[in-house]
């Protein structure tokens, strides 16, 4: 059967289509490399010197927030280099946080049951290399004053992570102390909250058995939202008297000169990696600032 050749205005018309089609595509084609270039870029950020320093965040997700507000929140402590994450507030929430996170990240969730808060950690893989994690019941009994109702267990992950350039190992705790904690005009604990005040003794307890438990090899880093502010933490019955000073740890906790943050990083001193700096990134779509300190090998 003999089929005409096509007029010569429809193979110009075909030709014109298929060169707009190969333009198209051309335009298209860079525009998703160089975004994969730039998560690739971001992810790797934490691996800036990747012998001699490490950045490791803290971030409280408010709970309910969609993916779009927590890719842009982590977004940001990325920004700043961080390669470890400690996460507060999180529930029931592990799909969501996942797709939030940068391809080569890996997120560990509590495996215990969900309870009033489950303190996530998430770390990139081309960075850290990880040896072993476990969830730590961190305490048994509620704080909720307000309601009078038995709340859950609180769970946290610990993490035992290997740095793939240095050999640096850390072990790493994210943790939420109760709110109402402080008396603003002593300085001390809040005795009116006594259940929060008696269940933050515990966690403190349960933070220093992990750190003290350790290999001396191994730096104990803890991601907080401690709930006390440094400047107003007088007392050695609180965050500074039962976590900071008995474990020997620096942290922008007690950097902080006439601050009012609640979200702190901290780090084992007796380490060859110290804190060298730390960044606040606020105007996030979380009601707390993002924390990112940078641990720098001692000379």
């Amino acid at each position: 059967m003999f089929f005409p050749a096509a007029p010569p205005r429809d193979r110009a018309r075909s030709t014109a289509l298929l060169v707009a089609i190969v333009l198209l595509l051309a335009v298209l084609t860079p525009s998703a490399s160089a975004a994969e270039a730039r998560e690739e870029g971001r992810s790797q950020a934490g691996s800036a010197g990747p012998a001699g320093r490490f950045s490791v965040a803290t971030l409280n997700l408010r709970k309910g927030m969609r993916v779009a507000g927590m890719r842009h929140d982590i977004g940001r402590v990325l920004d700043g280099g961080a390669s470890v994450i400690g996460f507060q507030e999180r529930l029931f929430s592990r799909p969501a946080l996942r797709a939030s996170l940068p391809k080569s990240w890996t997120l560990l969730m509590p495996s215990g049951p969900t309870g009033t808060d489950d303190n996530p950690i998430a770390f990139d893989k081309d960075v850290w290399k990880l040896e072993k994690t476990w969830s730590a019941l961190l305490t048994g009994k509620t704080w909720r004053r307000q309601t009078g109702r038995v709340a859950h267990d609180q769970y946290g992950v610990v993490a035992v992570l290997r740095h793939r350039a240095s050999g640096h190992v850390v072990r790493a705790v994210s943790f939420h102390l109760p709110n109402h904690l402080h008396n603003r005009r002593t300085g001390g604990p809040n005795y009116a909250n006594r259940g929060g005040v008696e269940a933050m003794w515990r966690m403190a307890y349960r933070v220093r058995a992990l750190k003290e438990n350790a290999p001396e090899e191994h730096q104990f880093v803890a991601m907080c939202d401690c709930n006390v502010t440094e400047n107003r933490d007088t007392t050695d019955h609180l965050v500074k008297g039962r976590i900071t000073r008995p474990l020997r740890l620096e942290t922008n906790y007690s950097g902080r000169k006439g601050g009012s943050g609640i979200d702190y990083v901290m780090g084992e001193r007796a380490s060859a990696f110290r804190i060298d700096s730390f960044r606040s990134y606020r105007h996030l779509v979380t009601d707390h600032p993002g924390i990112v300190a940078t641990f720098t090998r001692k000379r």
